[in-house]
């Protein structure tokens, strides 16, 4: 995806964007609101500081919100990780029908931090 594709301004530069190195996910990973359940989307990569999600629907840039991640990975590791996290980006998917976000994860627990470095040693090997 190129900056042209942003719907909304992105003013991060690509350093801010690349704080952590990601890792592809190739939709082991779901998202879901905890509040209600429902499927938000697919995690398209993740690193330690976020996720970059597939979804159906637009989220706002600067909308904080509480997630659910789950993975099921081909090792058998199922991690479900609670956290909040703030969309900082938004923009039309290659597929035009669907969306990328980019969110950061606000003030991770230490066991989020665990969770998350399971999950992307297991994505990184």
């Amino acid at each position: 995806m190129t900056e042209e594709t942003f719907i909304i301004e992105n003013t991060l530069t690509n350093a801010e964007r690349r704080e952590y190195e990601r890792y592809s996910a190739n939709f082991y990973l779901c998202v879901h609101d905890p509040l209600t359940d429902s499927l938000l989307g697919h995690v398209i990569d993740i690193s330690i500081g976020g996720i970059k999600l597939l979804h159906k629907e637009p989220i706002p840039v600067g909308q904080s919100m509480p997630i659910r991640m789950e993975a099921a990975l081909e090792s058998g590791l199922r991690e479900t990780i609670e956290l909040a996290a703030t969309a900082m980006w938004t923009g039309i998917d290659d597929n035009a029908d669907s969306y990328n976000t980019g969110f950061q994860f606000l003030a991770l627990s230490l066991p989020a931090q665990q969770s998350l470095h399971n999950i992307i040693a297991e994505l990184s090997g």
